[in-house]
């Protein structure tokens, strides 16, 4: 998994980052949460559904200024980027999120598929309409069906 590379280089560079301000006596950075959500979050999760690649990712994140600009360079480092906006997205309130990694200084989870697929085909149905009528197709989950009933998803429109 190629973020939970990421997510470890950042835990061991906070470790660093923080031994050194404590040596200076300089408040140490809190430990931190990062949330990926979206397209990235699919990919990352193994999903047998045909997917593009994508370069943005999307996450809520509690990390300070500095650690999102180092967690942005580890990003580009791997061709991907930060989207600016992409803490706008819509999520159920519900989202279960499947943690990849859990270091002292960064945890990093991933959006559960079915929450991603939710919040796709609610909130750009248009865009994403190749890729939901396959979820569709090869037998949604029992929860995809029950978040859809739950947020007035209209699956028909994507079986017409």
């Amino acid at each position: 998994m190629e973020l939970e590379r990421v997510f470890k280089e950042l835990n061991a560079w906070i470790a660093e980052k923080n031994q050194e301000f404590s040596e200076e006596g300089v408040l140490t950075l809190p430990r931190c949460t990062i949330r990926v959500l979206g397209q990235t979050a699919l990919l990352e999760a193994g999903t047998d559904l045909p997917l593009a690649a994508t370069k943005d990712v999307d996450v809520y994140a509690d990390y300070e200024h500095v650690v999102q600009v180092k967690f942005e360079e580890l990003l580009r480092a791997r061709g991907k980027l930060l989207d600016p906006i992409g803490h706008e997205a819509w999520m159920p309130k519900e989202t279960k999120y499947l943690t990849v990694f859990d270091g002292s200084h960064v945890k990093g989870q991933i959006a559960a598929p079915e929450y991603v697929l939710l919040s796709k085909a609610l909130k750009a149905p248009e865009k994403n309409r190749a890729l939901i009528v396959e979820y569709l197709s090869s037998g949604p989950s029992e929860l995809f069906l029950q978040l859809a009933e739950k947020y007035r998803l209209d699956l028909g429109r994507f079986v017409r």
